[in-house]
């Protein structure tokens, strides 16, 4: 797979973000209910483009259902839209379920979002693909987006195969952007954060692997830059990641640090100890060399993000959006 990447308006990037985006666009984000598809939907509507957003199971007023597996529903859709770029944060993620059910895997990470991709190039429209880490096998680390990929589970050769097979059926038009340990603040509060709040605020202990690592990303940030890299049309491969890379625990705890709540109740296990069901790559984590080329600084480092996701928790304007942590909603 190529791992070239492109910026045809650089100077796009010059613009304040609270600004209208320069060129409006219309825009349909699959998995508009998710952690990194929500704010991708609530952020194009801000910056004044036109957006549809869909869930799968679980309902938002603002969204519309589809099944990405009933490719005639999707093909409608899209034809309807007629969108310049659809955004595919979706898919099946839960890594040991992966493993276990392969053929599900291929068809959420893969199948889906390349029918997907085709319809929306037959429309003359972008596809904005998002993978992980998990494509690496974790030896090395610090990968950057030239580095060999050698995926451990089905999960992370599923999102590799997505990878090759979009650049070759669409060339120029995809942008693929690589992300991992996405958290922060979002509309169904299941994410790793989410749950390492919930346990502690009510005194339960946390396992977490203390040989895991990889690079902590503010959810937020990462819709954020990848809009930008998409006003600015951006193609190619593109690592969207925090900027620091660090093990599970060091994460967990800087998390607990940030809402006052009881770090000592994080332990630490090895990973050859947790019974996961799939393979990880340990020693992994992204490099954003090319991303801070770009734009420097779009990716808040831990401590800046944490204040800002315990901000957004409190924000009025946010209150009904988001899904809270904390009981007391601080």
């Amino acid at each position: 797979m190529s791992t070239q990447f492109s910026v045809a308006r650089p100077a796009v990037f010059s613009a304040q973000w609270d600004a209208k985006a320069e060129t409006p666009l219309r825009a349909v984000v699959v998995g508009g209910s998710g952690q990194i598809g929500g704010w991708l939907f609530r952020y194009l509507a801000e910056r004044g483009h036109q957006a549809v957003g869909t869930y799968s199971s679980q309902a938002f007023s603002d969204l519309i259902a589809l099944d990405a597996a009933d490719l005639d529903a999707v093909t409608a859709l899209l034809r309807a839209e007629r969108p310049d770029v659809v955004f595919y944060p979706a898919g099946f993620t839960w890594v040991d379920g992966c493993e276990r059910d392969k053929a599900r895997a291929y068809a959420a990470n893969l199948e889906q979002p390349l029918h997907v991709a085709r319809t929306a190039a037959d429309l003359g429209a972008r596809f904005v693909y998002f993978s992980t880490d998990y494509v690496f096998d974790g030896v090395k680390g610090r990968y950057s987006e030239d580095a060999p990929t050698n995926p451990l589970s089905v999960y992370g050769q599923a999102k590799y195969d997505a990878e090759v097979a979009l650049a070759e059926a669409l060339g120029d038009r995809l942008l693929t952007v690589r992300t991992c340990w996405v958290y922060g603040p979002e509309r169904q509060g299941k994410n790793f954060s989410y749950q390492l709040i919930r346990a502690l605020e009510q005194g339960k202990p946390m396992t977490c692997p203390s040989d895991q690592i990889s690079s902590p990303s503010y959810g937020p940030d990462v819709a954020r830059a990848v809009l930008l890299l998409v006003e600015a049309g951006a193609s190619g491969l593109i690592h969207v990641v925090g900027p620091e890379i660090m093990d599970r625990v060091r994460f967990a705890r800087a998390i607990a640090r940030a809402f006052d709540l009881d770090e000592s109740l994080i332990t630490a296990t090895p990973t050859a100890e947790l019974g996961q069901g799939a393979p990880r790559p340990l020693n992994a984590g992204l490099l954003i060399d090319r991303l801070e080329s770009c734009k420097p600084g779009l990716m808040r480092s831990l401590d800046a993000a944490l204040e800002d996701f315990r901000a957004k928790l409190g924000a009025p304007e946010l209150r009904s959006w988001l899904a809270p942590a904390l009981t007391t909603r601080s």
